[in-house]
């Protein structure tokens, strides 16, 4: 069944290419006293020293702007690389502050993270992000009223549909996305991460998912949201992976845009 929405240039489907500079923040995250020591940390600071060079060097030999979801506490810690993105066309996201857990936080500290977040974001690059995606997928109830309260055009972060589409009681759009095409729980390892896993998985069928996701999503006429981090992706061995997602994206016309396109389009299509 074709989906709802009618894209640009008369494309068959969309796609948005979301890029996640989580850095060392996610490991911190997820367990301070554990992966805050040299080595773990080296995992996540290979993403801003190494691997989103690779990144954005396959974006620009596919001619694709991406979408970056950065903490903003990225923005004072690496502010030549987030600089670096920006300077490249890139649309520049809010990933949180310091990669925290909306779930743990009320919701003042809900508030207080975005104001920092925005706040950290702006003042480096000159713009203020209109776009957010949670960190870690986590949230509360009034998570959602808060990204409106704060002014976000759109939000990536929930699983509810194949399409954009606007949130009940807001002007604010909703990209969803899909864990199947997220890097990270494919190939992400450090210590007791991830529970039960013994070994990253297979590039190949990895990728295969991917494309076979892409196929489907062109064949309902969707939205296909492609999310990688630099500190995999970025690996010499993987990035063949980003590559053939973006020539095959290329030739199967998709209508690649940023998350900011996407949800102005979405709000013009609701609109009538």
């Amino acid at each position: 069944m074709k989906g709802d929405m009618v894209w640009p240039a008369g494309a068959p489907a969309a796609a948005m290419v979301g890029v996640m500079l989580d850095a060392e923040f996610i490991w911190l995250e997820m367990n301070q006293e554990e992966f805050s020591v040299p080595k773990h940390r080296s995992m996540g600071e290979y993403g801003p020293l190494r691997g989103v060079d690779k990144v954005l060097d396959s974006l620009d030999k596919y001619r694709v702007r991406a979408t970056f979801f950065i903490p903003g506490i990225a923005a004072k810690v690496y502010p030549e690389v987030v600089l670096r993105i920006a300077e490249a066309g890139h649309e520049i996201a809010l990933h949180g502050y310091a990669h925290e857990k909306f779930s743990r936080l009320s919701a003042a500290e809900q508030k207080e993270m975005l104001e920092l977040g925005i706040s950290a974001l702006k003042t480096l690059t000159g713009e203020r992000p209109k776009g957010f995606r949670l960190p870690e997928g986590e949230a509360r109830e009034d998570t959602l009223q808060a990204l409106v309260d704060s002014g976000f055009l759109y939000d990536s972060s929930f699983f509810d549909h194949d399409l954009p589409y606007i949130i009940e009681g807001s002007r604010m759009v909703e990209i969803p996305v899909r864990w199947e095409t997220v890097d990270f729980p494919y190939l992400a390892w450090g210590g007791s991460y991830p529970k039960g896993a013994s070994r990253v998985a297979i590039y190949d069928d990895v990728l295969n998912n991917w494309l076979r996701e892409m196929e489907a999503c062109r064949n309902g006429g969707y939205c296909y949201s492609i999310t990688v981090t630099p500190q995999l992706i970025g690996s010499p061995g993987r990035r063949f992976m980003l590559d053939k997602v973006l020539e095959k994206l290329q030739q199967k016309r998709f209508w690649l845009a940023t998350g900011s396109e996407i949800a102005s389009h979405t709000a013009k299509w609701a609109a009538g």
